[in-house]
C-alpha cells in the first residue's frame, strides 16, 4: 500500500540525487515550497494530489537514482500531463 511515507522516501532520494533542498523538491512537485515539510510534520494531502506527486516523480526521476523496489512506480502510459 502506498502512503505518504513512500512519497517522502522518493523526495529524499530525489533530493540526494539532485543536490537540491527539501523546499526546492517541494516547489517542483507541489508548486508549494512548504508542502514536503508539512508532510514530514504530519500534514495530509488528497489522493489526487498524492497521485500527481507520484506521477511527477516518475516522469522526473534522475537517471542515476534507483527507484525503490518496494514503492510502486507509475508506468509512463499511466502518467498523464
Amino acid at each position: 500500500m502506498l502512503n505518504i511515507r513512500n512519497l517522502l522516501v522518493l523526495a529524499d532520494i530525489y533530493r540526494q540525487a539532485t543536490g537540491v533542498e527539501d523546499r526546492t523538491v517541494s516547489s517542483r512537485v507541489f508548486s508549494d515550497g512548504k508542502k514536503i515539510s508539512a508532510l514530514r510534520e504530519g500534514a495530509d494531502i488528497t489522493v489526487s494530489r498524492f497521485n500527481e506527486a507520484m506521477r511527477w516523480f516518475s516522469l522526473n526521476w534522475p537517471e542515476h537514482a534507483v527507484w525503490p523496489e518496494d514503492i510502486y512506480r507509475p508506468a509512463i502510459d499511466e502518467v498523464v500531463q
